[in-house]
Parts: C-alpha cells; structure tokens; sequence
C-alpha cells in the first residue's frame, strides 16, 4: 500500500503513515482501495502519431444549393455548414457532426420545399392568370 499524501509505502496494518503521518484512508472509509491511490507514473508513446482526423462531409455544397434555390430557410442550413466546418478546424469532432447533420436537414428541408412551392405555382399560376384576365392564355 501507499500514502495517498505522500506515495511512500506503507508497512502492512499501518493506520498512520510513518513519513507524513497522516491517517491512512482504508477501503471502508474512502470505497476504493489505497492502493489505487498510488502514485502512477505514465509513459508517453514514442514515435506513434496521433490518428488522422475523421472526414466530416460539412455539407457546404449542398447548403449552397438550398440557399440557390431562393429559399430563406437555405441560410440556416448554409450557417450550419459554415459551423460545422469551424468546429472541424478546431478539432471539435463530434460537435462538427453534429452540425453537419442540422445543416443538411436544413438545407434539404429548404430545396424540398422549393420544389413543392415551384410545382404548386405551375398548377395555381395559370387559374389565377384566367381569373384576372379571361382569355389572355388563349392562342
């Protein structure tokens, strides 16, 4: 056992260190072992590199599209990607993902419904049309 105060060796039953003269903690007082309280040295990895960072597809792309579209809703996906490509550069992985994963819900939310609302203006364009003036789309 060690001296959770001082990391010297304890004699077997000590309840006081013989060093600093502290009371030794036992498992029933603290729920862990004294021995987990040992001084620990740890050991750097020589010559290993860290693993490359993982690809995060920011979606700026497809934000871009979204945004081309006309629709106002494109820019909450676009300022997503723009976060999400931030995040990367800083090394915020999982926050990137995360952005990532918003912005293109955005984004795709905004070109669908650029796509319902250009068809629903080709059916209700033309009734309008011939409401406002009869006759004007007859050849």
């Amino acid at each position: 056992m060690f001296c959770i105060h001082c990391g010297k060796t304890l004699p077997p039953g000590a309840f006081f260190c013989p060093n600093c003269g502290r009371k030794v903690e036992t498992a029933s007082e603290e729920g862990t072992p004294a021995e987990a309280h040992a001084p620990q040295t740890t050991k750097q990895p020589t010559g290993e590199t860290a693993p490359p960072p993982p690809k995060i597809d920011c979606g700026f792309g497809l934000a871009i599209l979204a945004v081309a579209t006309g629709n106002v809703i494109g820019i909450v996906g676009l300022v997503y990607s723009v976060l999400a490509r931030d995040m990367v550069r800083s090394g915020n992985y999982e926050g990137a993902q995360r952005a990532a994963r918003t912005g293109k819900i955005w984004s795709w939310t905004a070109i669908i419904l650029s796509a319902a609302m250009l068809c629903l203006g080709m059916l209700v364009l033309p009734r309008m049309v011939e409401l406002i003036a009869p006759g004007l789309l007859e050849i």
